[in-house]
């Protein structure tokens, strides 16, 4: 996981999603389920969102 200055987290190059959201709960206790069940479902659109702006981004610097 990548924190930056501000404290925003974001998966380290190459991160499986799950490892990136275990690794940022753990970095967070402590948490109920609830809680945890509610950051994953805020990450998981998030990240699969950047995902695919990184795939576009390569694909239009790649042509």
């Amino acid at each position: 996981m990548i924190t930056d200055a501000d404290g925003w987290c974001k998966p380290s190059p190459g991160q499986d999603v799950d490892a990136f959201l275990d690794e940022f709960v753990a970095s967070r206790p402590p948490l109920t389920g609830a809680e945890i069940a509610e950051l994953r479902a805020i990450f998981r659109p998030a990240l699969a969102q950047l995902d695919q702006r990184a795939a576009s981004e390569a694909t239009t610097d790649a042509a």
